[in-house]
């Protein structure tokens, strides 16, 4: 790039931070202005008759007040302090801007970025679910987050605590790459708790907000950033959720976007699987494994080698090691449906009974171990 083609390139810069910083106007408003004017550098160029009649009269004031030198002196003081901390910004109309989410009616007129912008086309899912996670949603965050990063599926999540951030670490740990998007500028960590992952995303993943740098969390700040994450995705993966969960803010966005939902289900007696059971019985998919995901995808899954034999009993007490044992029986007889296999169950008299939740909790859990084997979440091995 020549000294001329780079001070035009920052003068760019400059003019789209200060449209994107211009307050009381909106991303749908910016996106007009630049499409009317052809270039962010033109926008204040616009008189107030065009400004009028593209935005209405008070939309029109505030850029009006802002055409001030000193308005675009400040973006650029702001544009030097953002390079100075590794700061990327991106206007809507960068080149680097995600493609995914161009594609949505309230895109963010720009994003704010820490770390390696993400592959363009490489596939990506939302790992998402309680902040106040059980053991089985640790478990099946990891599993999930770690098989779908060794496949190559960037793994997004809102970095919160419990499942978003063992997510987060569980992709980088696995070798792969996690997006966290977060409710708060991308040069504050929060929840500070999640500061080993924050500073290790900065160098193997990647940071983003559509808030300035700066901006401190707030609960109203946390919502809209739900529609980055799904938007982000080709899909979204709840590993937990109660009834009433933030986390299903999340679901509805993805389904107005079109995106598949995968639910992992649990026992109806866990509060945290509530959630997930009820996205089930309303049609999302029944995770199982990752192999579902990754078909969901158009990706090829490598599946972790059996160990149905010497298979170490689980940390849960012997409830937990009796109902195992009972399903690998069970999953002996060439296996089955579920409906099969719980009724074998419930023919064993002597054994107790077990509830069609907890069979289906055990088969989740044993399919990602990769004890067990699903057939298109139907017919188990």
């Amino acid at each position: 790039m020549s000294g001329k083609e780079g001070r035009m390139r920052e003068e760019e810069r400059i003019d789209s931070l200060w449209l994107c910083s211009l307050p009381g106007i909106g991303p749908a408003s910016i996106r007009k202005l630049v499409r009317a004017a052809g270039a962010p550098r033109e926008v204040r160029k616009l008189s107030e008759a065009s400004l009028d009649a593209l935005l209405g009269k008070k939309r029109a004031e505030c850029v009006l007040r802002g055409q001030t030198g000193k308005k675009r002196e400040e973006a650029a003081r702001l544009l030097e302090l953002y390079d100075k901390k590794g700061i990327l910004f991106l206007p809507f109309w960068d080149e680097k801007y995600p493609v995914r989410l161009k594609m949505l009616p309230d895109a963010p007129a720009a994003l704010y970025a820490k770390g390696r912008l993400p592959e363009k086309s490489a596939p990506a899912a939302a790992v998402i679910g309680a902040r106040e996670c059980s053991e089985y949603g640790r478990k099946a965050a990891r599993y999930f987050a770690a098989e779908l990063a060794k496949a190559g599926v960037i793994v997004v999540s809102g970095m919160a605590r419990g499942v978003d951030g063992i997510a987060g670490w569980a992709a980088l740990e696995a070798g792969g790459t996690s997006v966290a998007v977060l409710g708060c500028g991308v040069d504050i960590c929060y929840p500070p708790e999640n500061r080993k992952l924050y500073e290790r995303l900065e160098k193997e993943g990647c940071l983003l907000s559509e808030y300035r740098p700066g901006t401190c969390p707030e609960s109203r700040l946390f919502p809209p950033r739900n529609r980055i994450i799904s938007g982000l995705s080709d899909l979204v993966l709840v590993t937990e959720a109660r009834e009433k969960s933030g986390t299903l803010i999340t679901v509805d966005l993805a389904l107005e976007q079109g995106k598949d939902v995968f639910a992992v289900p649990g026992r109806i007696t866990d509060c945290c699987s509530r959630g997930c059971n009820r996205l089930i019985a309303a049609g999302a998919g029944a995770a199982l494994n990752a192999g579902q995901l990754l078909e969901a995808m158009g990706l090829v899954w490598t599946e972790p080698k059996s160990s149905r034999g010497g298979q170490k009993e689980t940390e849960n007490g012997g409830e937990r090691q009796s109902l195992r044992k009972r399903v690998l029986k069970a999953l002996e007889e060439d296996g089955g449906s579920l409906d099969e296999l719980y009724e074998r169950l419930a023919a064993d008299k002597k054994a107790g009974d077990v509830s069609l939740q907890e069979l289906m909790q055990e088969l989740v859990l044993l399919c990602m171990e990769g004890t067990a084997k699903s057939v298109q979440g139907r017919y188990f091995l």
